[in-house]
C-alpha cells in the first residue's frame, strides 16, 4: 500500500478565507440595503394589508372586522346640498321640486262623482294654457269601494295631485253626508285640514263648476287683492238664507245683518298664510261647523239655511270682508254647471281622451246605495286600507 500523500493546505486557507471576508461584507451590505427599503417603502403596512387579505379568504367575520385600508382618502367638497342628495329620475326629480303656486280643493261622494270627473277633466284641458298650474287636491267624502279604481286612474293619469278619504269619525256623527248631505259641515273640516296641510292661497271649488284659465291663471292675484279672503255673492241676502238660530247662537242680530248679500259656498278663496284669515275665518268657520246647532240650528232645512255658506257668509262681513259680484265676473267663473255631466265625459270618449275606468261605466247611484254605504262605512276604503279603528268598530258589531 501506498502512502497516503499529505494535502497541501497553506495556500489553499488564504484563498478561502478572503473569500468568505468578501461575502460576509455582501451579505451585511444587503442588508442594511434591505432595511433601508423596509423603513422607505412601508413594507410593513404591505405585509398587513397582505395578512388582511388572506385572512378574508379564511374568514368571513374577519374580512367585515377589519377593512382593507387604503392607501389614501379623497374628501370631496360638497358645498353644493345637491352633490349629496340621492340620484332620481328625471321624472321623478320634477315630481319632488314641484312647486305649485296655489292649491284648489274640492270633494266628492258616490253621487257626484260624474260632476268631478267632468270638473277634473276640464281643468286638465286647461293645463297648455296655464303655465303655473294650481295643485289639485279631492276630497272622497263616501266613494263605494267598487267607484275607487275611478279615483286611482285620476291620479295616475296627473288629474289629481292629492288624494285623500275624509275620515268622519274624527268629526260628530252628524257630519256623514249619508245623512242630510251632512249639513255641508264636512265641508268647514276639508278646508281646515288643507289649510294645515298647505300654506299660501287656497280655493275651495265645488266639483259642479266651470272655470276658464284666465280664473286659473288670477286666482291667487284675486285672492291677495280682496285682502285675504274672497268668495263671490250667491242668491238673496243673508236674511233669505240664514236661519234666526245661527245669529243667535252668535249673539248677533238679523238687524244688522240681513241686508248683505250672500256669499258663495261653491266658490272660496283664503290666503291661509295670514294668520288673521286663519284664525278668524278658517277656524272659525270650523268651530261652528262642529256645533249643530251652530250650522243646522234646530229648525233650519234648505227651505230657510244654507248651512256652510251661511256662516261663512257672517264671518266674511263680521271681519270686513264682502261678497258683491257674481261668479261670472271673476274670470268667467260658472256655479253648478254639472248637469251635463254625462254627455261631456261621453265625448270625451268618442274623441279617445276618457280614461277608464269611468263614471259612465257604472249604473246610476241610487239613494239606497247611499243608505248601504252609510251602514257600512268600511266600504269607502279598499279593503286591505281600512283604517285600524273602523275595522275594529265594524267586527264589534
Amino acid at each position: 500500500m501506498g502512502v497516503p500523500v499529505p494535502l497541501s493546505t497553506s495556500p489553499p486557507i488564504k484563498s478561502s478565507y478572503a473569500s468568505k471576508k468578501r461575502i460576509a461584507m455582501q451579505l451585511a451590505l444587503g442588508c442594511a440595503l434591505g432595511f433601508f427599503l423596509i423603513c422607505s417603502l412601508g413594507i410593513d403596512t404591505v405585509l398587513k394589508r397582505d395578512f388582511a387579505a388572506a385572512s378574508c379568504a379564511s374568514d368571513l367575520q374577519v374580512c367585515e372586522a377589519s377593512p382593507v385600508i387604503q392607501p389614501e382618502t379623497i374628501v370631496i367638497s360638497t358645498a353644493d346640498d345637491e352633490i349629496t342628495k340621492p340620484f332620481l329620475p328625471h321624472s321623478q326629480q320634477q315630481k319632488t321640486k314641484k312647486d305649485f303656486p296655489y292649491t284648489i280643493v274640492t270633494a266628492s261622494s258616490a253621487n257626484h262623482l260624474c260632476s268631478l270627473e267632468n270638473f277634473l277633466y276640464s281643468l286638465d284641458e286647461l293645463r297648455d294654457q296655464v303655465e303655473d298650474f294650481p295643485r289639485i287636491v279631492v276630497y272622497n267624502i263616501g266613494m263605494n269601494r267598487t267607484q275607487l279604481p275611478v279615483l286611482d286612474q285620476l291620479v295616475s293619469n296627473g288629474l289629481i295631485d292629492d288624494l285623500h278619504t275624509f275620515d268622519y269619525f274624527k268629526y260628530p256623527r252628524f257630519w256623514d253626508v249619508a245623512i242630510n248631505a251632512g249639513e255641508y259641515a264636512w265641508k268647514t273640516g276639508i278646508v281646515a285640514e288643507a289649510a294645515e296641510k298647505y300654506n299660501g292661497v287656497l280655493v275651495w271649488l265645488d266639483a259642479g263648476n266651470m272655470v276658464t284659465a284666465d280664473f286659473l291663471k288670477n286666482a291667487p292675484a284675486l285672492v291677495q287683492r280682496h285682502g285675504g279672503f274672497w268668495s263671490p255673492r250667491s242668491s238673496y241676502r243673508m236674511s233669505r238664507w240664514t236661519h234666526p238660530g245661527m245669529m243667535d247662537y252668535f249673539g248677533e242680530s238679523m238687524d244688522d245683518y240681513g241686508k248683505f248679500a250672500n256669499c258663495n259656498g261653491a266658490a272660496v278663496g283664503f290666503d291661509v298664510a295670514n294668520t288673521t284669515i286663519k284664525h278668524d275665518i278658517v277656524d272659525q268657520w270650523l268651530e261652528c261647523g262642529l256645533r249643530k246647532r251652530c250650522i243646522a240650528p234646530p229648525g233650519s232645512s234648505r227651505l230657510n239655511h244654507r248651512q256652510d255658506q251661511a256662516v261663512l257668509t257672517y264671518l266674511a262681513y263680521k271681519n270686513g270682508f264682502k261678497c258683491t259680484r257674481n261668479p261670472s265676473k271673476y274670470y268667467g267663473l260658472q256655479i253648478h254647471r254639472d248637469v251635463s255631466c254625462a254627455a261631456n265625459l261621453l265625448e270625451l270618449e268618442v274623441q279617445n281622451k276618457l280614461h277608464h275606468p269611468s263614471a259612465v261605466d257604472y249604473e246610476k247611484w241610487q239613494r239606497s246605495d247611499t243608505l248601504q254605504l252609510y251602514n257600512h262605512p268600511e266600504w269607502r276604503y279598499p279593503e286591505d286600507k281600512v283604517p285600524e279603528h273602523l275595522a275594529q268598530l265594524m267586527q264589534a258589531r
